[in-house]
């Protein structure tokens, strides 16, 4: 297949974006594909076929002239996307993943892995996500605004649209949460607890991962950067507590209308009670993301997956066609 893997743009989540799009272009290289990177505000010149696209990029990876940062997505990426037989999106943040690039796609009746526009825009907001998913078996922590009494504390502020744990922080005192914009964040109910993820591929949910942080919280430093965090995959946990963890994610992927894959984040109390912390519409495919290594421990290598989100991809488009037609 010919394929164009969209990466980075405007989002604070670019370099994650980047490592992601990197391991996907080399693995379906790997298995036969001929595949082409484009930064989502690259200006390139605009080329009519895919083949000489492809050789031309093949000479100069960097064969970008300029980036637009008028756009979110520049006019010649969008043109480019059109002579690909689907476009692999490694975005992560901002127009990548909060629904808006997925939208254009579908109007522009281009071909793209993951998730629909609706479903994605919905994960985004983690305000609206939690309310749509909260159930008699996956809870949600209580939302505060910043005049909490000190009762309350500590509390959790995270973005309120922005993902790989950025901008995750734990507020022990009460005037650090005066110059708090709530348009922006949201002040979280800190639940103590053992912190776990769960991939859905499909209808398949992969084995919970959990991750162990030494001190503190799963921040982005700690995530991408540091070397402080251990990530056990199979979970070392009862066998009730894994199908509950698995079914979970699965609850909250259906919620959310996702088609294609996801990866579901929880915590879980000293009860053994499940609370949703946030759903991944594209999850990361870098050398320290998880859901490749959840998949790895039932044996489907990072090629493997990568050519199966495609073929999900692929699938789930073809039946909202044939849903549309009846």
């Amino acid at each position: 297949m010919n394929i164009i893997i969209l990466y980075g743009g405007k989002s604070p989540e670019r370099e994650v974006s980047q490592q992601s799009a990197k391991l996907i272009e080399d693995s379906l290289e790997k298995i036969g594909h001929k595949v082409i990177s484009l930064e989502l505000i690259g200006t390139y010149k605009i080329n009519n076929n895919f083949d000489n696209l492809y050789n031309d990029y093949k000479r100069n990876p960097n064969f970008l002239s300029d980036k637009d940062y008028t756009r979110e997505i520049s006019k010649e990426v969008l043109k480019l996307c059109k002579l690909a037989d689907i476009v692999f999106l490694a975005t992560h943040g901002g127009i990548g993943e909060d629904g808006r690039l997925q939208a254009l796609l579908e109007v522009e009746k281009i071909l793209f892995t993951g998730n629909g526009f609706f479903s994605t825009a919905i994960s985004m907001n983690k305000s609206v996500s939690k309310k749509i998913v909260v159930s008699n078996t996956v809870k949600v922590a209580k939302e505060y605004d910043k005049e909490i009494g000190g009762d309350n504390l500590p509390v959790i502020i995270k973005p309120n649209d922005s993902g790989s744990s950025i901008g995750v922080k734990l507020i022990l005192e009460p005037l650090e949460l005066q110059e708090i914009d709530q348009k922006e964040f949201l002040i979280e109910e800190f639940i103590r607890g053992r912190e776990f993820s769960v991939g859905i591929l499909g209808d398949l949910a992969l084995p919970p991962i959990e991750i162990i942080v030494g001190e503190g919280i799963y921040d982005f430093q700690k995530k991408y950067v540091s070397n402080v965090v251990q990530e056990i995959c199979p979970a070392n946990i009862s066998e009730k507590l894994c199908n509950k963890l698995m079914s979970s994610a699965i609850e909250v992927h259906k919620k959310l209308g996702f088609e294609v894959y996801s990866r579901i984040d929880f915590i879980v109390d000293d009860y053994d009670e499940i609370y949703f912390i946030e759903a991944n519409s594209i999850p990361g495919m870098t050398p320290t993301s998880l859901l490749p290594k959840e998949a790895a421990t039932i044996g489907i290598n990072f090629l493997s997956l990568c050519d199966k989100i495609i073929k999900l991809s692929i699938e789930a488009r073809r039946n909202k066609e044939n849903n549309n037609d009846n």
